[in-house]
């Protein structure tokens, strides 16, 4: 053991067997860069209206709770345990969050009840004419409606479907014993999926979970803007997500 991981060592001893608060902030200070790494890498996904401060924060409480669960007695590399901690806690702070002002969620449901209605009476979907004199709110004030809850969405491989994060799968992270039960389907079954992607939503999956490069990196890769690359990453696990659902019997 090089002198740098006893040191390391020593640190989590006398945090872990003496309490010493002190030894806890170095360790803190010690693993913030992982923090940094693993927001860069979840940025893509979310929002751009989404502070970046804000996810290092939910990322920070995910980085104490790995510190303070790490049992340094396993010889289990903290990076590895600490990185799905510290991107678990983002995510589930980005779902608890209601991103929409309360005026923007009540038009978008009279919007949405309207046309489910209009739809009905005329056996096809409304016109945006049609649809804006039925609920007495301008065409503009429907597309910008739209718009907003448009990117208000994210969506990412990282997200729970059925309680299976489809990137466990892909990656065969999963720890769970109960839930990596009948894996090799599954992977047959996701990987029969991502086949059926195109080119650029195939390349943009393989670089963005099993690479794990930042949009910006993505973007020179593939010589395209950022936004672009949000939108072919958006659409593929939409799709993948979709196919999966078809698949429910067999993946689940």
């Amino acid at each position: 053991m090089n002198s740098r991981k006893v040191e390391e060592y020593s640190v989590w001893v006398d945090f872990k067997d003496n309490n010493n608060q002190d030894s806890f902030q170095e360790l803190v200070l010690r693993y913030l860069p992982l923090v940094k790494y693993t927001v860069g890498r979840i940025k893509m996904m979310v929002p751009g209206f989404i502070e970046e401060d804000d996810l290092i924060s939910y990322g920070i409480l995910g980085l104490i709770d790995a510190i303070h669960k790490y049992d340094y007695k396993k010889g289990v590399l903290f990076e590895t345990y600490a990185s799905r901690r510290i991107r678990g806690e983002i995510i589930d702070n980005l779902r608890k969050l209601d991103w929409l002002p309360h005026s923007v969620r009540r038009d978008s449901k009279i919007i949405k009840d309207t046309a489910e209605r209009l739809k009905k009476e005329k056996g096809r979907k409304a016109t945006l004419d049609e649809l804006a004199e039925a609920c007495k709110i301008s065409k503009e004030r429907i597309q910008e409606l739209k718009q907003q809850l448009h990117s208000s969405e994210w969506v990412s491989l990282y997200d729970e479907f059925d309680d299976i994060r489809i990137f466990d799968i892909i990656s065969g992270n999963d720890d769970e014993p109960e839930k990596v039960y009948n894996s090799n389907l599954r992977v047959e079954i996701l990987a029969s999926a991502i086949e059926r992607l195109n080119e650029d939503e195939k390349l943009v999956i393989a670089l963005v979970y099993y690479e794990e490069l930042t949009q910006k990196e993505i973007a020179e890769i593939m010589q395209l803007s950022a936004a672009r690359v949000s939108q072919i990453h958006k659409k593929a696990v939409n799709r993948l997500r979709g196919m999966l659902v078809r698949e429910r019997e067999q993946l689940f």
